[in-house]
């Protein structure tokens, strides 16, 4: 009589359940991802992409937060990665700045582009999601990771990246 009534609780729980979304790891490496983006990057090679991802491009880098739940009324930040600002750019929109970027980090990724030293939109054996935001007259490229040692580099590489347009 107890397993009926098991094999009901769980049926119920199962079916109640069904609208909520489980949370299972991505286990796609960063060659998995790029093999995906690669078919849609026909029309955006690095020639294309290249004022976007020229360090003189840059107006600031800051850290890119997101803030979860702490507590009833408490919200905590973790660092994320990179938020690089870049100056406007004529004839290009947010969809085509993110397209570009991340065309370039799947050739980068596949052995078929070449990264600057520190670029900041590609980080070897791993994949970056990258989001644009159009903030004023410029854009926000958003680089970022849930795993917090590579968050951590990726906002040194890209601080590094726009000092080097300084430099020169």
């Amino acid at each position: 009589m107890a397993r009926p009534i098991v094999t009901l609780v769980l049926g119920a729980c199962l079916a109640g359940c069904s609208g909520v979304p489980f949370l299972v790891p991505d286990t796609r490496t960063p060659a998995d991802h790029a093999r995906e983006v690669e078919p849609k990057c026909k029309d955006f090679g690095e020639a294309a992409a290249a004022p976007m991802l020229a360090p003189s491009a840059i107006d600031t880098v800051e850290p890119a937060y997101s803030y979860v739940q702490s507590g009833p009324a408490d919200r905590q930040a973790h660092l994320r990665g990179a938020r690089i600002r870049i100056k406007p750019l004529p004839g290009f929109s947010k969809e085509t700045i993110a397209r570009s970027v991340e065309c370039h980090e799947a050739r980068v990724l596949l052995g078929q582009g070449t990264a600057r030293p520190d670029d900041p939109y590609v980080m070897p054996d791993h994949w970056l999601d990258i989001d644009v935001e159009s903030e004023g007259d410029g854009f926000a490229v958003l680089v970022r990771t849930d795993e917090m040692d590579t968050a951590r580099e990726s906002l040194a590489r890209a601080q590094r990246y726009a000092r080097s347009a300084s430099a020169r």
